[in-house]
């Protein structure tokens, strides 16, 4: 039988962050840029696809470049991730 070798290393939680209302101008700034762009793309794909189905082969990247960049928007601009609770992990 063996013993967890990390058992001694436990740590409280750290800290939770301060809320706030808007995020960080930097991420604010860079959610503002990608939440255009996925305008500009989802406009992009609209019009594409209202020529007709010859515009196909442009309406599939326009669209996967609209969903990632509305999804990097929403990250951007809820605050970003956080993958760990404590700060020097």
């Amino acid at each position: 039988m063996t013993t967890d070798p990390h058992a001694n290393f436990t740590h409280e939680p750290a800290e939770p962050d301060a809320k706030r209302l808007l995020p960080e101008p930097d991420m604010l700034v860079r959610g503002i840029g990608l939440g255009l762009l996925a305008l500009l793309t989802g406009a992009g794909l609209r019009e594409s696809l209202r020529h007709g189905w010859l515009f196909l082969p442009l309406a599939i990247p326009l669209a996967v470049a609209s969903l990632l960049a509305a999804w990097a928007a929403a990250i951007h601009l809820t605050g970003g991730e956080k993958f760990d609770d404590h700060p020097w992990v």
